[in-house]
């Protein structure tokens, strides 16, 4: 009996390791008008190996990818929306259309000054998208006053 509950445990622990390294955190860069207005603790990517290593996350074509990251505002606001882009230089962005603006269905809005909250979303990788490096800009933004929550991350689409 003692055996078994040690196999047990162990696979439950195997399980639970498993599960617990899926989501990696990366390595990623808070944008420059939004650097007062909201900070970004944790940003993860599912499936994301490569962060282990400090390196871009590659994206497979034709399947898909999970975001989340954990962000506290430093302005209130009833509802945000979603944007999320290839950022070629800090004021040029090709906006990837395949994305939910609706922010509000991927974290808890309205949103408080102060409080920290995670936003979480799937999305696919087009079968479009070109096979190279990005760097990608993701933004939460208040329609009404333009405050934002923005970062970007290092990816390369692959097949």
């Amino acid at each position: 009996m003692l055996r078994l509950s040690s196999l047990l445990t162990v696979a439950f622990a195997v399980v639970l390791s498993s599960v617990s390294v899926s989501a990696e955190v990366v390595n990623f860069q808070t944008c420059e008008d939004s650097v007062d207005t909201c900070t970004i603790q944790q940003v993860r990517v599912t499936p994301c190996p490569e962060a282990t290593a400090n390196a871009a996350c590659h994206i497979r074509r034709r399947h898909h990818f999970t975001m989340s990251f954990d962000f506290t505002p430093h302005f209130d606001a009833d509802t945000l929306k979603a944007s999320l882009g290839w950022a070629k230089s800090e004021n040029v962005e090709l906006p990837l259309l395949s994305m939910d603006r609706e922010a509000c269905k991927y974290t808890t809005c309205p949103v408080r000054s102060g409080v920290t909250q995670t936003y979480t979303t799937t999305m696919p990788a087009d079968a479009r998208f070109p096979l190279s490096p990005y760097t990608i800009r993701w933004a939460l933004k208040d329609p009404v006053s333009q405050k934002r929550c923005c970062f970007t991350i290092d990816i390369k689409v692959v097949r």
